[in-house]
Order: structure tokens, then sequence, then C-alpha cells
């Protein structure tokens, strides 16, 4: 499964959980590529790294990676509180159960295998955690990881197989 490619059945996905509503802005997407790949995401109509604004949301673009931000209003499914027969720990059920809201962050750069698909993404998740977040939902792996968990998961995740991919 690790090694399955990346745009045969679409994105990969990384779903922050959301006490409430947030939609991310234009600025706290770019601190976080910023902050994740230590680069400076400029806008420039030829840049390799860039962050525009799409219909949706926001579109990332890190090197070959491409990644889009699309924020929700609502819970990732319809009442999430009537279903966590599906998660084993209590921890995984309060972050399941408490959302409200949430936000996609999707990989879209093809023939990637989902392993590093899941370190680029990572760069970012763990970047936009902050306390409104319940967990991060990861519907390839069918895993939900709550919060207190993920900013140490996602580091970790984050350096497994990324380094210097992304041109200066």
């Amino acid at each position: 499964m690790r090694w399955r490619r990346v745009g045969k059945r679409g994105p990969i996905s990384m779903i922050l959980l959301l006490r409430k509503a947030h939609p991310f802005s234009e600025e706290e997407i770019r601190r976080a590529a910023e902050s994740g790949w230590g680069l400076s995401f400029l806008n420039l109509e030829r840049s390799v790294r860039r962050i525009a604004r799409t219909d949706d949301g926001f579109s990332i673009q890190a090197g070959l990676h491409v990644l889009s931000v699309c924020n929700y209003s609502k819970p990732y499914e319809e009442k999430p509180e009537e279903d966590l027969d599906w998660l084993p720990q209590p921890s995984q059920q309060r972050a399941w159960a408490d959302h409200a809201a949430c936000c996609w962050i999707n990989y879209w750069t093809a023939d990637t295998d989902l392993e590093l698909a899941h370190c680029v993404l990572a760069k970012v998740v763990v970047r936009l955690l902050n306390e409104n977040c319940t967990g991060v939902y990861i519907p390839s792996e069918d895993s939900l990881i709550p919060a207190e968990d993920a900013a140490e998961d996602f580091r970790r995740m984050s350096t497994f197989r990324f380094s210097g991919l992304i041109p200066d």
C-alpha cells in the first residue's frame, strides 16, 4: 500500500479536523510552506515555488510537487459523532466527534509513491496544526491521528524521505 502510485485515483489527502471553521489565509499557507521547506515562496510567474489562489482555496507548487488547500465549513462527514465504531482509541473518537469543519490538503503530483506524497504533505500539515485542530485524518491509510499526537508524528513523517527535493 505504501508504494501505491499517486495520480491513478485522485489526490492523496490529509484532512485537518477543526473544532470550528477557519479558512486558512494565503499568509498562513505561505508561512507553513516557507517554514516547512525553509525556502521562500515568491509567487513569481516562472518560479517553481509559489502559492496561488484558486476557486476553492490555494494551490502550492514546491518544485515538482503540487498541493491544494481547500477549506470546508462542515465536518468531513455528516454527524461524525454517530460514526465512531471504526476508531479504536478514545482520543481518536473524541477528535472525530468534536470536529465541525475541516481543511483538505491534497497532493496532486502524478507518478509519485504514497510514502513520498505523505512526506510532502506532512511538511505543510504540521505547521498548520493549532488549538482549533482536533486531529488529522488520512483517507489513504484510513487513519486518524489525534491533535495531541499529530505534531510529533508529522514532524517525523516530514523528514522520513524528504531532503533537497525542491530546487532553491
